[in-house]
């Protein structure tokens, strides 16, 4: 029998855009010869002129047949880009396919300086060196497990936090996703996803760490634009300026296990659960979800990366098809 992972997927459409680059002008910068490729023909590159700065890449696909609800745009975490959602370290299906499967219409981007949006190595926003994170601070500070200073499969095993679920032997391929980040360009990432907003029209918006902080900040933004929020493990709340504009906005606020053995987890959990507690005062809808409370765990920061990521991803259906869907199922979480 054919699964439903495996069975062909039929499109309505697809495709890509750009947004968001704005022109900035150049000037005074020296002319270079530069020698493109090995034993080329040197090239004259004057840098002077006009540059685009701040856009972002954007992928969609509409199912052939679609449910009923707004579109889902996936918005990535901080030192990852849109690939995170397409595929788990051990090739399985990511997220972006299994909702497109289950009739979601989905997009998917790059934020402004991560992998085929680019940035600008002139531009203030850019002028301090990139932090590209090292395998030994991500496995840590992604609370897979304890620190470690070797990365043997038996080291990793060791350190693994209680019922990792997290794929240990594929460590490595999670690690070639991770690309350098800048700390100046937020600004310029915001304005970027408003964008985006303004250009899908109302979405539900799926983000994961540092892009859930930008969900909530657009949303404020742009309240207009968000059908909802589905917002993993976020690294960060919005300002308390924001928190009317969220009030008519569903949001579903997901946390994996093992926060009380990391030393930042706790202070961030506590931060985000002040906002959210404000928001629910203030009428707006919040519902939390402690996945551990729901008999699924031993997850890292990496949800939708690990082996029991369809279950996840189901869960949170659940909770989309009630909030989102236009003749909604009841489902309890």
């Amino acid at each position: 029998m054919t699964s439903q992972a495996d069975s062909a997927l039929t499109l309505q459409t697809f495709g890509s855009f750009y947004l968001a680059g704005q022109p900035r002008v150049q000037t005074s910068l020296p002319t270079k010869q530069v020698v493109l490729a090995p034993g080329g023909v040197p090239v004259t590159i004057n840098p002077n002129g006009t540059q685009w700065l701040g856009q972002m890449y954007v992928q969609y696909f509409f199912p052939a047949q679609n449910i009923d609800a707004p579109p889902l745009s996936f918005w990535h975490g901080g030192s990852m880009t849109g690939a995170m959602w397409e595929q788990t370290p051990d090739g399985r299906a990511g997220w972006l396919p299994w909702f497109l499967r289950r009739g979601w219409r989905v997009y998917n981007a790059d934020a402004v300086e991560r992998g085929r949006s680019g940035w600008a190595p002139d531009a203030p926003p850019f002028a301090e060196a990139p932090i590209l994170r090292t395998a030994e601070d991500c496995f840590t500070q992604f609370r897979i497990g304890s620190p470690v200073s070797q990365l043997t499969p038996q080291a990793l095993s060791q350190a693994a936090y209680p019922q990792c679920q997290f794929p240990l032997e594929h460590f490595a391929d999670f690690m070639c996703q991770v690309v350098p980040r800048w700390t100046k360009t937020d600004e310029l990432m915001l304005t970027a996803w408003c964008a985006l907003l303004e250009r899908t029209g109302p979405v539900t918006i799926v983000a994961h760490s540092q892009g859930a902080v930008f969900a909530l900040r657009a949303a404020a933004r742009c309240p207009d634009k968000v059908a909802a929020i589905v917002a993993i493990e976020p690294a960060q709340a919005a300002e308390r300026h924001e928190i009317a504009a969220l009030s008519a906005i569903p949001i579903l606020v997901v946390y994996g296990d093992n926060l009380e053995l990391d030393k930042r987890w706790p202070q961030i959990r506590q931060r985000t659960d002040v906002f959210f507690h404000q928001l629910q005062q203030q009428g707006g809808d919040v519902t939390f979800v402690d996945l551990p409370q729901h008999g699924i765990n031993g997850n890292s920061h990496l949800l939708m990366m690990e082996r029991n990521s369809d279950a996840i991803a189901q869960l949170i259906n659940d909770w989309l098809l009630q909030k989102c869907q236009h003749n909604p199922q009841r489902v309890s979480l």
